[in-house]
C-alpha cells in the first residue's frame, strides 16, 4: 500500500476565548503542539496563517498623521522574535533562531526579487515593496478592525523545515510528537513613526486573529510502516542556523564567538545601531551600514576591510578584504567582494537568480542625500541589505570544525561617533538528529 496524504490545522494552545493575541496584552508566545503519531511532517509544507491587524489604541485605527509603518521587506517576520522547535516527547529543544526577524531581513532580501515582493510574498507575510505601500496596503485598512483584518499565510524558514527531507513525528522511530513556539516581538521593535516622533505611536501596538499552523502529513505503507517499526533507531540531518548578538563601537571592530559547531558551512552577519532598537522612532529591523560617521552623526559610516578567522588564522579568505579605493576616497556604491561573500554566505551565489539588492538601493549616503540615506527607509526596493558573511562550504556540505577554535570577525569602519552598533550573527551549520525509543540525540 503506497503512503497517502493528509493536511492538519493547529490552533495555539495558549489561544484566548476572542481568539486575538498581541504582545501588548501579555501573550507573547504562540505555541503549537503536533501530537506523536507514526507519519512523517512535511516541513516545506508548514505555514503560520491568520489574520493581522495594526492599531493606533484599543478600538482606533490609525490614520495618516499618525506615520505609523512597520518594516516593509519582511512585513510580519519583524513581529516573530525567536522559533523554538522541540520535540514534544522529551521537551528536548532541537532548533532556536533567536532575533528571527533581522534573521528574515537578510534571508529573504538575498533570495527573493522585487517582483516577488510585490506578488506573492505580500500576501504570505504582507511584506510590500515599500514604506508608503505598506501604509496603504496595511495600517491604514478599515478593515483593521473588523472580524477578518488582513489574512496571511507564510512560511517559516529555518534549518529543521527546509532540510528537504521528512521528519518523522512516531514515538519508536522520531521525533515522538513536535513543539512549534513562536516567540513575539515588542510592539516598540515592529512598529515606527515615519517622521522620528515616537510620541505620536506611543500606544500603537500589532494583532493577530485566527492564528494556526497548517502542515501536510504524510502515513508511510504497510510495508514501509513496518520497516521502521522493527528499527532500533533512525537518523535525520538538517542544517540549522545559530543566532549570536555582538556590539562595536569602533574603527577597529573585533568579533570572536565560541561556537561550539563541528560541520559550519557559512557565516552572515547584519547591522543597526544600537539606539535604534525598540525605538518606536526608528525601524529597528533595518539592515544598514554603520551608522556615525562623517559629515554628521546621521552619516553612513563605510566598512573598509574585512577579515575572517578561525582560530585567528585568515580562513577561509587567506587576505584581507580591502574595499574599493579604501587609501583614496571611498567608492559610493557597495563593494562588491564582501557584498559577493555576504550573498554566498546566505545562499549560494552561484545558483542565486532572485534578489532585491541593487546600485541604487545600497550606496553609501548621510542624512542629506535622498538617494542614500544611512536610514533606508524611503529607499526603492525595500531598502539596503547590507551585511558581511563568508560561506565555508559551498560543494561537499560537510563544513568547517569550529567545536574547540573560535570564529573571528576583524572590521575596519569609518565610525568616527560615539554610537555603539549591534551586529547580529547567524550560523549556517549540518546537525544529525538521531531518535530511538529511548530519547533523541543532537549532534552538532
Amino acid at each position: 500500500m503506497s503512503q497517502s496524504n493528509q493536511h492538519i490545522e493547529v490552533v495555539p494552545s495558549n489561544v484566548t476565548s476572542d481568539g486575538t493575541i498581541s504582545f501588548v496584552n501579555g501573550q507573547p508566545v504562540m505555541q503549537f503542539i503536533i501530537g506523536s503519531q507514526d507519519r512523517f511532517i512535511q516541513g516545506s509544507s508548514i505555514r503560520l496563517t491568520g489574520n493581522f491587524a495594526l492599531l493606533e489604541d484599543v478600538g482606533d485605527l490609525p490614520d495618516d498623521a499618525d506615520n505609523l509603518f512597520m518594516d516593509n521587506r519582511i512585513g510580519i517576520y519583524s513581529c516573530v522574535d525567536q522559533i523554538v522547535i522541540k520535540s514534544q516527547r522529551t521537551n528536548q529543544t532541537i532548533e532556536t533562531i533567536k532575533n528571527y526577524g533581522r534573521f528574515m531581513k537578510s534571508y529573504v532580501a538575498s533570495t527573493q526579487s522585487p517582483q516577488d515582493a510585490l506578488s506573492y510574498v505580500t500576501a504570505q507575510s504582507l511584506a510590500n515593496a515599500n514604506q508608503n505601500a505598506m501604509e496603504t496596503a496595511i495600517t491604514l485598512n478599515d478593515n483593521n478592525l473588523g472580524k477578518n483584518p488582513n489574512p496571511f499565510c507564510m512560511p517559516l524558514p529555518c534549518g529543521l523545515f527546509n532540510s528537504g527531507s521528512p521528519i518523522p513525528l512516531s514515538d519508536t522511530w522520531g521525533l515522538g510528537g513536535m513543539i512549534v513556539e513562536v516567540h513575539l516581538s515588542p510592539d516598540s521593535n515592529v512598529l515606527y513613526n515615519g517622521d522620528a516622533n515616537a510620541a505620536n505611536i506611543a500606544n500603537a501596538f500589532y494583532q493577530f486573529k485566527n492564528v494556526t499552523l497548517c502542515a501536510e502529513l504524510s502515513t508511510p505503507g504497510d510495508d514501509d510502516l513496518n520497516k521502521l517499526r522493527s528499527m532500533d533507531g533512525n537518523t535525520l540531518e538538517f542544517n540549522s542556523i545559530s543566532s549570536y548578538y555582538s556590539t562595536f563601537n569602533s574603527t577597529n571592530a573585533i568579533i570572536n564567538f565560541n561556537l561550539g559547531l563541528s560541520r559550519v558551512l557559512g557565516v552572515f552577519c547584519n547591522i543597526v545601531p544600537s539606539t535604534y532598537i525598540n525605538n518606536r522612532a526608528q525601524n529597528g529591523m533595518q539592515t544598514i551600514y554603520p551608522v556615525g560617521g562623517n559629515p554628521n552623526p546621521s552619516s553612513d559610516a563605510p566598512i573598509k576591510q574585512v577579515v575572517f578567522t578561525r582560530g585567528g588564522e585568515r580562513l577561509p579568505l587567506q587576505y584581507n578584504i580591502d574595499t574599493l579605493k579604501r587609501g583614496s576616497g571611498l567608492s559610493e556604491s557597495a563593494d562588491p567582494q564582501i557584498y559577493r561573500n555576504y550573498i554566498n554566505a546566505v545562499y549560494s551565489f552561484v545558483k542565486n537568480m532572485r534578489q532585491q539588492s541593487c546600485p541604487a538601493n545600497m550606496r553609501y549616503g548621510d542624512a542629506t542625500d535622498a538617494l542614500g540615506n544611512a536610514n533606508d527607509n524611503l529607499d526603492i526596493w525595500g531598502g539596503k541589505n547590507v551585511g558581511v558573511g563568508v560561506a565555508f562550504d559551498t560543494i561537499s556540505g560537510e563544513g568547517l570544525n569550529f567545536q574547540s577554535v573560535p570564529f573571528g570577525l576583524q572590521m575596519e569602519t569609518s565610525l568616527t561617533d560615539d554610537q555603539p552598533q549591534s551586529l547580529y550573527m547567524y550560523v549556517h551549520s549540518k546537525q544529525t538528529l538521531i531518535f530511538n525509543q529511548t530519547g533523541i540525540q543532537i549532534v552538532k
